[in-house]
C-alpha cells in the first residue's frame, strides 16, 4: 500500500470514529429549541429576526451540543417557508424574509436540532411559537383561518403605560433625552445568574397580538419532561460542528450502485475563498457531506469523481427539514378599523426594501474555518504579460507547477513543498475555478485565461472532508462566478440554503434622508449580562409618535426564564 492510500486509509478511519463518538456522545441527548422573534405581528414582504435558545432536557441548562438549528412556519398542514441557525452552545440567530406570497393568517414557527429527529415522542409544537402574518398586497387568506368582526368586537390594544414587567431584569428609557435623534436605554441583570438574552425594542399599534407562552412556557415544559427516558433511534448523525449535508444518487438501480459505491462526491460553494467538502458513497447510493456553516442562500456543485461514461449520474440534495404536523394556529380576527394601521405597517415594509434596509442592520461575528492557511503563491495576471493560451502561463512565469503529458491528456503538476524540500509527485493535483474543483485538467488548460484575476497556488498537501490531494491551485475569475466554464454530465449546480447571517438591528446607521417607519426601532439578539451588570445603548427615533414596548426575554446560566418588559410613549 502506498504512503498516499495509508494516509487516506488512516484519514477516513478517523473521521468514521469521530462521527462514531458524537454519535455516542449524543447518546439519550435531548434538545428543545426554542425561537424568539423582534416582533409577534409582521405584513408579507417583512424580515422577521429570531434568536435561538437550544436546551438540553437532562441538565435543564443551555446545550453545548448541536451546531444548527432548523425552523419551519406552519399554517394548518403548509409549510410555506423554513430557515436555518447556526448555534454555538445554545444560542444562535437569523434574519429571514417573509414572502410576499404568503396570505393572511396565523402562522406556527417551530424549531428543532438534528438529534431531535432521534427522539420519536418529540413534542414539535411544545416549542412553537405564533405569529401573525398580513398580506397587504393582496386578498389571500389562509383557508378557513381568517375571522372578519366588527370594531366593536375587535380586542384592540390599549394605549400603554409605563409600567415594567419583571422582577430579575431592570429597565429605564430616557425619552427626555432624544436631543441628537436618539434615546438611551439601559438594561440591568438584578438576579444572581448569568443571563442570555434578546432584546427588541417594537411599535405597539392597534393589531392585537397572538398569544404566546414565551421563553417562561418553553422553560416549564423543558422541566416538564426532563426524567422521563424514551427510546430513541439513530437515523440522523448529531450534527456538532455544522450542518450535515445529505445527498442521494437518483435514477439508478441497485446493479448499477454497486459500481459507484465507494467513490468521491464533492459539494462545493463558488468564491474566492473554497468551500469544497468531500466524502465517500455508500453502497445505498447516500452520502453525508460533513460541513462547517455555509451561510447565506447560494448556488452548491455536487459532483463525483471518476466516473466512467456509462456511469453517468447526478446526485440530488436531500431535505432537511421534516414538514411537521402541528395542530393549525388559531384563526386570526380582523375587522376594519384595521386599515389605518395595516396601510402604515406596509409603507414600512416597501420604504425598507425600496431603500434597501440591510444597511441598517449589523452583522455578528461567525465562526470561519478557511480550507487553506496563509502560505498561498498568487499571481495576479494583470501584472504579467497576458497569454491567450492558458498553458503558456505555466511555461513562461508559472514556476510552482507544471504542465505534464499523461497519455493523450494533459496534468498539472504542483511543485509540493515538504520538509523543507520542493519536489514533484506523482499524486493529483486539485484544480479549481472560482474554489468549484474541475478533475478534468483539460478543461482547466482549454480554459481563457483573458477571463482569469488571479491565481492561487497551494503548495502543500490538503484535505477536503476525506480526500486530500497533494497540491491545489485556484483559478480566480474577475466575475468570481466561473464564467463560461463547462462540466462534465456528472455535475449538478442546485440552490442550497445555508443558515442565516446572524444580524443584529440597531439601526445606527439610519440617515436623515430615510423615511424612517421601522416597526422594530431596535433588534439585540444575543445579549449576555453578568449578575450586577448592564448594557447600554441608544437607540434611533423614528420618523413618528406612538406608542412602544421594550421586550427582553431569556434564559440564565441555571436554566431558568428571564423576562422583562416596559412600555413607554414617543
Amino acid at each position: 500500500m502506498t504512503t498516499t492510500m495509508h494516509k487516506r486509509y488512516l484519514l477516513l478511519t478517523l473521521i468514521l470514529l469521530s462521527v462514531s463518538i458524537f454519535t455516542t456522545a449524543a447518546g439519550n441527548l435531548r434538545e428543545r429549541v426554542y425561537l424568539s422573534t423582534d416582533r409577534n405581528v409582521y405584513v408579507a414582504g417583512d424580515a422577521l429576526y429570531c434568536s435561538a435558545y437550544c436546551m438540553d432536557v437532562n441538565t435543564g441548562r443551555l446545550s453545548d451540543f448541536s451546531g444548527i438549528a432548523y425552523f419551519e412556519i406552519h399554517s394548518g398542514n403548509d409549510m410555506v417557508q423554513t430557515g436555518k441557525i447556526a448555534i454555538s452552545e445554545g444560542r444562535g440567530c437569523g434574519r429571514i424574509t417573509l414572502l410576499n406570497t404568503i396570505p393572511t393568517g396565523n402562522y406556527k414557527i417551530v424549531a428543532y436540532t438534528s438529534q431531535s429527529r432521534n427522539e420519536p415522542d418529540y413534542d414539535y409544537d411544545m416549542s412553537s411559537r405564533t405569529i401573525s402574518i398580513f398580506n397587504t398586497l393582496s386578498t389571500a387568506r389562509v383557508e378557513g383561518g381568517v375571522d372578519v368582526v366588527a370594531d366593536d368586537r375587535y380586542p384592540f390594544n390599549r394605549p400603554v403605560s409605563s409600567a415594567m414587567d419583571g422582577n430579575a431584569i431592570g429597565i429605564e428609557v430616557r425619552t427626555d433625552s432624544s436631543a441628537d435623534g436618539y434615546f438611551p436605554v439601559k438594561i440591568t441583570n438584578n438576579g444572581s445568574e448569568t443571563v442570555f438574552m434578546n432584546v427588541s425594542i417594537r411599535h405597539i399599534d392597534g393589531i392585537a397580538s397572538p398569544e404566546n407562552k414565551g421563553i417562561t412556557g418553553f422553560v416549564a415544559g423543558v422541566r416538564g419532561i426532563k426524567g422521563t427516558s424514551p427510546e430513541f433511534i439513530d437515523n440522523y448523525v448529531p450534527e456538532y460542528e455544522g450542518e450535515v449535508i445529505r445527498a442521494r444518487i437518483s435514477g439508478m438501480d441497485q446493479a448499477r450502485l454497486a459500481g459507484i459505491a465507494g467513490k468521491y462526491a464533492f459539494f462545493s460553494t463558488p468564491g474566492e475563498t473554497p468551500s469544497t467538502y468531500s466524502s465517500v458513497i455508500g453502497e445505498d447510493g447516500t452520502v453525508n457531506f460533513y460541513t462547517d456553516n455555509l451561510y447565506g442562500d447560494r448556488e452548491a456543485f455536487l459532483e463525483i469523481e471518476g466516473l466512467a461514461k456509462d456511469q453517468v449520474c447526478h446526485l440530488e440534495l436531500e431535505s432537511p427539514f421534516i414538514d411537521v404536523k402541528v395542530p393549525s394556529a388559531e384563526k386570526l380576527t380582523i375587522c376594519p378599523g384595521l386599515a389605518a394601521d395595516l396601510e402604515m405597517r406596509s409603507a414600512s415594509m416597501q420604504i425598507s426594501q425600496y431603500f434597501d434596509s440591510d444597511t441598517l442592520f449589523e452583522k455578528l461575528p461567525v465562526r470561519n474555518i478557511n480550507m487553506f492557511d496563509d502560505r498561498a503563491i498568487s499571481y495576479n495576471l494583470d501584472d504579467y504579460t497576458r497569454f491567450p493560451v492558458m498553458e503558456e502561463l505555466f511555461i513562461e512565469y508559472i514556476k510552482e507547477a507544471r504542465v505534464i503529458r499523461d497519455g493523450d491528456s494533459r496534468q498539472i503538476q504542483v511543485r509540493i513543498r515538504e520538509s523543507g524540500t520542493a519536489l514533484y509527485v506523482n499524486d493529483k493535483s486539485l484544480m479549481m475555478v472560482d474554489g468549484i474543483p474541475v478533475y478534468d485538467h483539460e478543461k482547466i488548460l482549454e480554459y481563457d485565461p483573458l477571463l482569469v484575476e488571479r491565481i492561487d497556488i497551494y503548495p502543500n498537501s490538503y484535505v477536503f472532508g476525506i480526500r486530500s490531494f497533494t497540491g491545489v491551485i485556484n483559478f480566480i475569475t474577475y466575475k468570481r462566478s466561473l464564467p463560461s466554464m463547462s462540466f462534465d454530465d456528472n455535475v449538478r449546480i442546485v440552490n442550497f440554503q445555508g443558515p442565516a447571517y446572524p444580524q443584529a438591528f440597531t439601526c445606527s446607521g439610519v440617515s436623515d434622508s430615510y423615511p424612517d417607519y421601522r416597526q422594530t426601532l431596535y433588534w439585540q439578539p444575543l445579549v449576555e449580562i453578568k449578575p450586577g451588570a448592564g448594557i447600554e445603548f441608544k437607540c434611533k427615533l423614528p420618523s413618528y409618535n406612538g406608542n412602544f414596548e421594550i421586550f427582553a426575554e431569556g434564559i440564565s446560566s441555571n436554566g431558568d426564564a428571564v423576562t422583562g418588559s416596559m412600555d413607554f410613549l414617543l
